[in-house]
């Protein structure tokens, strides 16, 4: 219940700052005494070709390596040649939360009136609620990995409490492409492999493709402007983790 009123509590307060923001005309501020800083960032959405991107990663010598197929785009005789191969399931929790848990989410988010915070002191709230968010999500994530693997889900894939429901899901079984070259025909890798989307930035700027090169297989669908509001450090952690990983394809 904490953290589901953390979280709405930064969404409010999130949804504040950037108006204020917004009506400032500044696309970035550093709040520097707090360590906090926003901005706004244009964000283009884009429908890819697949197949067309496959064979780019496949002359590039990446296909393997970056890409993965779902099993539930294999028919039986592929799957059954595939039954020793190693493989990925992911299992998540899903809760549905039950009438007297929806009543309480309708308790006071804040002491005091908000709209007559000066930006600043947003701010300042907005990070000492995102702290307690973070510690939290770190306990409730802790458990939620223990409930995925208890036997009592494992059984029943359902769990009723007072203020819901957890139930177990599973994502279809993913395989490395790597690892199914040689047991699938390569029509079907072109056709089915796929690479996760967020790391084409990445693979870019790493030199293994062009920009010029990817235009010609995707298109833009939709033009977003996002706001993102984080603390310095965990800014500075995302691009450091960003440009380590360049480094260590480029050694």
């Amino acid at each position: 219940m904490e953290l589901k009123q953390e979280e709405e509590r930064l969404r409010i307060l999130k949804i504040l700052i950037r108006e204020e923001q917004e009506s400032l005309d500044l696309k970035r501020i550093v709040w520097t005494v707090l360590g906090v800083v926003g901005e706004f960032k244009i964000y283009k959405v884009y429908d890819y070709n697949h197949e067309e991107l496959n064979a780019l990663l496949y002359n590039v010598g990446l296909l393997p390596l970056v890409t993965f197929i779902k099993s539930n785009v294999l028919s039986e005789v592929e799957l059954g040649r595939l039954a020793n191969i190693p493989s990925q399931r992911k299992r998540y929790l899903r809760f549905t939360p039950s009438i007297p848990f929806k009543k309480l989410e309708n308790i006071p988010l804040f002491k005091i009136n908000v709209d007559e915070l000066s930006l600043l002191d947003k701010v300042a709230m907005w990070k000492e609620s995102n702290n307690r968010f973070v510690q939290l999500n770190t306990i409730w994530q802790r458990e939620k990995l223990k409930a995925v693997v208890s036997s009592e889900l494992e059984t029943s894939k359902r769990y009723t409490f007072e203020f819901g429901t957890f139930s177990l899901l599973e994502n279809p079984i993913k395989y490395r492409t790597d690892k199914v070259l040689e047991l699938i025909n390569e029509k079907t890798i072109f056709k089915c492999a796929r690479v996760n989307l967020d790391t084409m930035d990445e693979i870019r700027a790493k030199g293994f493709i062009k920009k010029q090169e990817l235009n010609g297989i995707r298109r833009v669908v939709d033009v977003q402007k996002r706001y993102i509001l984080m603390t310095i450090q965990k800014e500075k952690a995302m691009r450091d983790y960003f440009y380590s990983r360049i480094r260590k394809w480029h050694a």
